[in-house]
């Protein structure tokens, strides 16, 4: 179960840096989670920081142990995840968009992130770190497109009640992986993703292009139609220009 051990800490460098050197101690336990008031040194996708105003927001990562997942079934994880914080948004009255490969928007700005970190041995994936970052409290950011459950709902929240609402979602979505509804998942998940089926503005290579979303593959990595012709490309390959996320 996801939560069953809850490490509250004030202050760390990353939660999923203290997970590893848990892991590298042989003391992690599957689901247990790490929870920080104050992250110093939080990491996004493509090495970019997690900034978070201290104590305002929820910052968490856990711990995962496989018994059977495959490495083409990697990207069931963000699946998971991604459903699991979209649902718990919902129940909280908030509607949001996945957007490829791992964040969260609410009105194309960014209210959540995720960082997942897998440990393999020969084609499984035997374990994974997964970090998320979801804005509650915090009403000030350094970049504009970015929001919070507080500044969408303007009314008092707690973040006891959105961490407990979390885990119960995480459980949840997390239940359909170790029961391999991979394809469900990614359904799910497709039927969210941000500007699926719009030609969109991405750049490549320091070069803009006109493409369609039109899925991912097995492995997560992003599906877009360019010129009649499906492309694959993984996150460090492409990415969306700032128009697209304003």
């Amino acid at each position: 179960m996801i939560g069953n051990q809850i490490i509250h800490l004030n202050r760390v460098d990353s939660t999923s840096n203290y997970v590893a050197t848990l892991i590298s101690e042989g003391k992690a336990r599957h689901g247990m989670v790490i929870l920080a008031e104050n992250q110093t040194n939080g990491r996004g996708q493509r090495g970019a920081v997690w900034q978070s105003e201290s104590s305002k927001n929820l910052i968490l990562s856990f711990y995962l142990e496989h018994a059977d997942l495959q490495i083409h079934q990697q990207e069931a994880l963000t699946h998971f995840t991604s459903l699991a914080i979209q649902t718990c948004l919902l129940k909280l009255g908030i509607n949001s968009d996945i957007k490829w490969p791992n964040d969260l928007l609410v009105s194309s700005k960014k209210i959540a992130g995720i960082l997942i970190e897998n440990q393999l041995r020969g084609s499984k994936i035997t374990s994974s770190i997964i970090g998320i970052g979801l804005n509650v409290l915090q009403t000030e950011f350094e970049f504009s497109g970015s929001t919070s459950v507080f500044s969408i709902l303007n009314a008092p929240i707690n973040k006891e009640t959105v961490l407990k609402l979390l885990l119960i979602e995480l459980n949840n979505t997390y239940n359909q992986l170790v029961n391999k509804e991979f394809a469900q998942l990614k359904e799910n998940y497709l039927k969210n993703l941000w500007l699926l089926g719009v030609e969109t503005t991405f750049e490549r290579d320091n070069t803009l292009l006109q493409g369609i979303i039109r899925g991912t593959d097995a492995f997560g990595r992003l599906e877009v139609e360019v010129a009649g012709e499906i492309e694959t490309y993984d996150l460090k390959e492409i990415k969306f220009t700032l128009r697209n996320e304003l």
